[in-house]
């Protein structure tokens, strides 16, 4: 949730009344921001929540909630064994201390469906997780990383805030579009990078998000082990200075004070 001081700052913003908020910052203070991103929902999101509440920081996880419970055989190109998505009965429990998202109803590339399909993939996947996690779900990210303005389109007027591409920036700069909110780097390159903006003395705003899958750390293999991710966590979590949020929160933030701040409002896309 955003704080009654991030409110403020936004007042004090909007009126250009900021003597107390003279320098923008974040709701905790800092000037710096870490997003955990996670797709699939496979079973080793058990594993990766785990380790996450070790180090007591958030995650946003993507959801295609048309999958739970079912067998993944494609996995067996990248493991041993097939895979399993999450059971739906276990979403609230499993994911409580982080943020549920979505990531489509069956996982397509949704450039190109009809229009009607979109809406199906969109809509109904935000409806199920909602009613899974309890609350209203308004974080996004792309399956396949495929998206167009017409998706866009359509994850507006189902109520999301953001949305995740798979394109890192290999920087920690502020996104210019939450509906093609790049990344800074996949988790198997983000290591040097969490070094970086762990020494990294910020005098504006940034922020640090890394994506990519539980199920991956499973290959063992250099830069994508589960000791190599949590190399990275402490690396980060050796610091005092970083606020560790979620995409929502993060977007939150960011319509409430960012786009007042610059003067740009969130406009919807026409539909092709």
């Amino acid at each position: 949730m955003i704080t009654s001081k991030s409110y403020l700052l936004f007042t004090c913003l909007l009126f250009n009344s900021c003597s107390s908020y003279a320098e923008l910052a974040y709701p905790d203070g800092n000037k710096k921001a870490v997003v955990f991103s996670f797709d699939d929902g496979m079973v080793q999101d058990r594993r990766l929540v785990s380790l996450l509440n070790k180090y007591k920081v958030k995650g946003t996880f993507n959801l295609s909630s048309g999958l739970f419970s079912q067998d993944a055989p494609w996995l067996k190109k990248y493991l041993p064994t097939e895979g399993m998505y999450v059971d739906h009965d276990e979403v609230a429990v499993l994911y409580k201390r982080h943020e549920v998202a979505g990531h489509s109803f069956s996982h397509p590339g949704l450039p190109g469906l009809p229009r009607k399909e979109i809406q199906h993939q969109v809509e109904s996947d935000k409806e199920r997780l909602g009613s899974l996690a309890g609350y209203n779900v308004t974080s996004f990210a792309y399956p396949l990383g495929l998206y167009d303005d017409n998706v866009i389109y359509e994850l507006k007027r189902a109520g999301y805030t953001n949305a995740r591409t798979v394109n890192s920036t290999l920087n920690f700069d502020l996104p210019d579009n939450l509906f093609a909110w790049h990344p800074s780097a996949h988790h198997s390159e983000a290591y040097p990078l969490a070094i970086k903006y762990a020494e990294q003395k910020s005098e504006s705003l940034s922020v640090f998000v890394i994506w990519g899958h539980s199920w991956e750390f499973d290959q063992n293999i250099t830069s994508n082990n589960w000791d190599y991710f949590e190399s990275i966590l402490k690396t980060l979590t050796d610091t005092n200075d970083i606020w560790f949020t979620t995409a929502g929160d993060f977007a939150e933030f960011y319509h409430q004070t960012l786009e007042y701040r610059s003067g740009i409002a969130s406009q919807s896309p026409q539909m092709k």
